[in-house]
């Protein structure tokens, strides 16, 4: 059964351009830190990353050290079974809860006795984890 945590996440926005992604990343690894979970995408000449990491109080100094600018937020994350049906489980209990979801994302390597890591964004992180967790 799934289990639903508060984490912090880290947002960052760049400059759209080749190799951002090998900078941010590049950053945060020689820190030491390890990304759990990260979404990114360009838009209107924008890099827009958000992730979360196994230390993001040293992630996002050294990111700032580096000139980055680093918004911190409180998401919700969640493991789940990587198998199929389990995204499902969870997108019903919010919708039944009425609960809006600002974002999500996740990741999964689709290997077996591999758990999948979901993030979701919500104005009401303490409801989404008090509805997951029953």
């Amino acid at each position: 059964m799934a289990k639903a945590n508060l984490a912090k996440q880290l947002s960052i926005v760049t400059e759209d351009k080749v190799g951002v992604l090998a900078e941010l990343t590049g950053v945060i690894a020689d820190a030491g830190v390890n990304i759990t979970a990260i979404c990114a995408y360009g838009m209107e000449n924008k890099a827009f990353f958000m992730l979360v990491s196994s230390d993001s109080d040293k992630a996002k100094g050294v990111l700032v050290q580096k000139g980055y600018k680093v918004e911190e937020s409180e998401v919700v994350t969640l493991m789940l079974e990587d198998k199929v049906g389990q995204a499902k489980v969870i997108a019903d209990k919010l919708k039944a809860a009425s609960i809006n979801l600002e974002y999500l994302y996740g990741t999964t390597c689709g290997c077996a006795d591999t758990p999948a890591l979901m993030v979701i964004g919500s104005k009401e992180n303490a409801k989404v984890i008090s509805t997951i967790n029953g």
